[in-house]
């Protein structure tokens, strides 16, 4: 009988062991393998392959969990005498890698492309980021994860609260958005320092193809609202806006539902945010915002520190493609009087010092130099100007056309519009998102990139992606 007990106890020490150490190794997050294929690789060599009933495993974006159970007959020697003719061996172990602290980062793609085919691709984003915002608050302890919601287009609207905290200038009269340029060396690192000198960006339409003087833009560069309506610009201002740092699952999805597209693509803009609010130099900026009530309390620590091991930061991008040109006003148009005398859309003038004239006034609707401005007529300011006409509409009525009786002329619209607006091509865009995905995952940020019939932007998705 103690031969019999001896071979059964060692048969269940074997088998205890190699489940011990082959779930741990499954379980580990940094195992790249298949958590079973592991397990089961761990009995082949053991040479107890044969005894493993069952491998189960349970995983998330973070945690892993492995279960494995195992059953051996030692069919004893001596046992069989008293008629005992089984002695079986039942051994199971389990283990669980898991990391608390979550945050993410929900940048998802609102541009004009994403409303194609009758809303084609926004309508398979929403329910895919309303589920994804589930499985990460499911999967957590309440108040350990934290995500943030950046739509882009051309450009993000980071809101008031958040734009308030960084040396971003709110230009003069332009509350319809929170938008701010960063610079091209901004681009290389995960940091948003709240110094970084930014511009405010414009409230200008340069979609528009439209130069008539009574046409009313509606297809602005942040926010694109394809609106003339004010309160339809400030709705949809307000829907397209970031949502920083939420743990509500409610919020979260109401702020997907409400999404408005429309514009051009700037992934690099959305994923230069997404990591701002993964970095820990944000964190003064949370500070704020919860004092202002946009960020609750639970949250008033985070971005926490860069530690693998207690905080998963997941950066995660939803677009169907490839960058398109973003817009910037040159300075001397983005605030300041300008020099145009407005009554109405078309009884409107524009002053310029002709020397040896008295005729100073040019009413681009008649086109005609008159020697004053319309009777009652006020001097706009240029974030007004850009209110009332599209950037074409400008370039062709205020610039182009009565440069051609002046010194110096414009050789043509669009060569006036270059002196209004300075363009990024696809080319720098995409050099900035290699940078800022490059940074992002040398601070350990996981980054996913899900594409939406992404096209020619794939290759940039899925480059950008760990």
């Amino acid at each position: 009988l103690a031969v019999d007990g001896m071979r059964h106890e060692r048969t269940r020490v074997r088998l205890q062991q190699t489940l011990d150490n082959s779930v741990l190794a499954a379980a580990a997050r940094s195992q790249a393998l298949d958590p079973e294929s592991v397990v089961r690789d761990y009995f082949d060599k053991a040479g107890l392959s044969e005894y493993l009933t069952s491998v189960t495993v349970e995983q998330g974006l973070n945690f892993r969990s492995v279960f494995a159970d195992a059953e051996a007959d030692t069919r004893p020697f001596f046992m069989s005498l008293m008629g005992i003719d089984e002695f079986f061996v039942n051994a199971d172990s389990a283990a669980e890698e898991k990391i608390s602290n979550v945050e993410v980062s929900l940048v998802l793609d609102i541009s004009g492309s994403m409303g194609e085919n009758n809303n084609q691709r926004i309508n398979a984003l929403r329910p895919a980021a309303k589920n994804f915002v589930d499985t990460i608050l499911q999967s957590s302890e309440e108040g350990k994860a934290s995500i943030s919601i950046i739509p882009f287009a051309t450009q993000v609207n980071a809101g008031s609260d958040v734009m308030a905290q960084y040396n971003a200038p709110r230009i003069p009269g332009q509350d319809y958005n929170s938008c701010v340029e960063f610079p091209e060396s901004s681009y290389g690192s995960v940091a948003l320092p709240t110094s970084l000198a930014m511009n405010h960006n414009g409230h200008f339409d340069p979609f528009s193809g439209d130069s008539g003087l009574s046409y009313t833009p509606r297809k602005f560069n942040c926010v694109y609202t394809n609106s003339t309506s004010t309160s339809n610009i400030d709705l949809r201002s307000a829907a397209n806006q970031m949502l920083p740092l939420s743990g509500s699952a409610s919020a979260m999805k109401a702020k997907i539902d409400a999404l408005h597209v429309g514009g051009n693509t700037s992934v690099e803009i959305g994923v230069k945010w997404g990591v701002a609010m993964l970095d820990p130099g944000t964190r003064d900026v949370t500070e704020a915002l919860v004092v202002a009530g946009t960020v609750a309390d639970t949250f008033e620590t985070r971005p926490l520190d860069y530690d693998p091991q207690e905080t998963l930061k997941v950066l995660v991008v939803m677009s169907d493609g490839a960058n398109t040109t973003e817009y910037r006003l040159k300075s001397a148009y983005r605030t300041g009087t300008s020099n145009i005398w407005w009554k109405s859309a078309t009884d409107v003038a524009v002053y310029f010092d002709r020397s040896g004239r008295t005729d100073d006034y040019y009413y681009p609707y008649s086109d005609q130099w008159k020697t004053t401005k319309p009777s009652g007529s006020t001097n706009l300011t240029w974030p007004n100007v850009f209110k009332k006409y599209t950037l074409q509409a400008v370039a062709d009525n205020f610039l182009y056309k009565p440069s051609q009786y002046l010194p110096a002329k414009y050789s043509s619209v669009s060569n006036a519009l270059g002196a209004i607006r300075e363009s990024i091509g696809t080319t720098a865009k995409n050099t900035r998102l290699d940078q800022i995905c490059d940074a992002a995952k040398a601070s350990k940020i996981v980054v996913y990139s899900i594409s939406f019939q992404a096209g020619d932007g794939a290759d940039d998705l899925s480059d950008c992606a760990t």
